[in-house]
């Protein structure tokens, strides 16, 4: 687990909430699958029907920080490559909507369930080797929408991609 994810940058929900509120006596079926793709303890109850989903374990994408003010995570160039050897675009977006997803969740409190409404990207530059990294931060955080901005950016830094989600808050 990530060491960005600490109780000092967390909000109440996030340590002892809806997210943390499942009982020991019931594990996770996705306990593995969520610590090899970074998700923090505390939002395991939140993720126990599903896990983080099969594309996000096809794509390798891992989280590095989880916060109510950032989500961000990494993901491999190699095996998300489109016909010309590069970054596949989609993988790009796919990212940026997982990312984005997360961060809703986290306003959320667990309370809430995001359903994305609409994402747009631009591709600036091809990624072509090593790890991109996907940061996201919040535009507008509102009771029924969320609206962030994901910049992914390559290991020297530089920005391949710049995607906009904005997520419905559903009651659960």
């Amino acid at each position: 687990m990530s060491d960005n994810f600490t109780h000092h940058n967390a909000s109440p929900t996030e340590i002892s909430g809806t997210f943390a509120e499942a009982s020991a006596e019931h594990a996770n079926p996705f306990a593995g699958q969520l610590a090899a793709h970074g998700v923090p303890e505390a939002m395991w109850p939140m993720l126990a029907a599903h896990g983080v989903g099969t594309l996000v374990e096809k794509l390798g994408i891992v989280f590095t920080e989880i916060s109510a003010d950032r989500v961000s995570g990494t993901m491999p160039v190699e095996g998300n490559q489109q016909v010309a050897g590069i970054l596949h675009g989609g993988a790009s977006v796919a990212l940026a909507e997982t990312l984005g997803s997360f961060a809703a969740a986290v306003h959320g409190g667990g309370r809430k369930r995001p359903v994305g409404v609409d994402i747009s990207a631009t591709h600036h530059r091809a990624g072509v080797t090593g790890l991109v990294t996907g940061v996201c931060t919040p535009i507008h955080l509102g009771r029924t929408l969320t609206t962030h901005e994901i910049v992914i950016n390559d290991e020297q830094g530089r920005r391949i991609c710049t995607s906009r989600i904005t997520n419905m808050l559903l009651e659960d």
